[in-house]
């Protein structure tokens, strides 16, 4: 995603970084939706991603994961912080997170 849009940064109309990104927010979305019978696997896939773990041990991810569970309205307002939800979208796409 990141890639894309850096890309879409340098040129807004470029079709090759606009229908990369649609497939990778497609392919997120499809995966994060799923109830696949490979999730314990792809966890663990994702778990031992260095980006993730540092990720998941920042005390503030930590503070709006549990937001989300027990406060929604408090989640949803750190949600509106660009770099936190690109942090979520990454633990959705790496499977760390589903989304209903």
């Amino acid at each position: 995603m990141e890639a894309f849009d850096k890309g879409l940064l340098i040129d807004p109309m470029s079709k090759e970084c606009q229908d990369g990104k649609a497939k990778t927010v497609n392919l997120i979305q499809s995966s994060s939706h799923a109830s696949s019978g490979n999730d314990e696997e792809r966890m663990q896939h994702a778990m031992a991603d260095p980006e993730i773990q540092q990720i998941m041990r920042d005390p503030i991810i930590q503070q709006l994961l549990r937001d989300m569970q027990e406060n929604p309205a408090a989640g949803q307002a750190k949600l509106k912080d660009p770099t936190l939800m690109a942090q979520i979208q990454k633990l959705i796409a790496a499977g760390v997170l589903k989304t209903a």
